[in-house]
């Protein structure tokens, strides 16, 4: 008697632009206050909370159930950074204030993981990720400085890198997205 295999089919959708459209609004919004545009606000905190951080963490478990390491380690990490980051903001003993140590360390250590994740991007052959997570190094790097330093110009320009991030994540979520129902937007 011969044994029969049967494959079944993965008919889930796409994690990735869940995750990325997560990322790129919360980045976007923090990037506005960082370049002194808006004032923090609860608006910058919830969107930390829920879109960077609840949306992020959905897309790791759905990449997780898909078999995808790089995409559950990536959302899942980013998703608990903005959760923690969120609660930096707003926890009584909080001093997430420009000049805090703490912060910068913080900060540079999030860069230093997302520079893990960029080397993983160069292997993909998706050139729209290996800019998603230049400019995310790029952005953890200038606004740990910003932290390290206190010259107000850094945090601008922090603040500029993390528009430019999360406009460059933005643009490849709509990218898996349209692509799927036909468009052919370069990724």
């Amino acid at each position: 008697m011969s044994e029969q295999v049967i494959k079944i089919a993965d008919t889930t959708g796409n994690p990735g632009a869940l995750g990325l459209t997560g990322f790129s609004l919360a980045t976007l919004t923090l990037s506005f206050h960082n370049m002194g545009l808006v004032p923090e606000n609860m608006t910058v905190i919830a969107m930390a909370i829920f879109v960077g951080g609840l949306a992020q963490l959905l897309a790791g478990m759905m990449a997780w159930k898909k078999g995808n390491t790089f995409e559950t380690v990536a959302f899942t990490g980013f998703g608990v950074f903005w959760l923690s980051f969120a609660f930096i903001l707003i926890a009584p003993l909080g001093t997430a204030a420009a000049g805090d140590f703490g912060l910068a360390l913080y900060l540079l250590l999030w860069g230093i993981f997302g520079l893990g994740l960029l080397l993983g991007t160069l292997k993909m052959g998706v050139k729209a990720l290996v800019v998603v997570f230049t400019l995310l190094v790029l952005t953890f790097f200038m606004t740990a400085a910003f932290h390290f330093v206190l010259i107000p110009i850094v945090g601008v320009i922090a603040g500029f890198f993390a528009f430019l991030l999360g406009a460059a994540a933005f643009y490849t979520a709509m990218a898996i997205v349209l692509n799927e129902v036909g468009y052919k937007l370069p990724m």
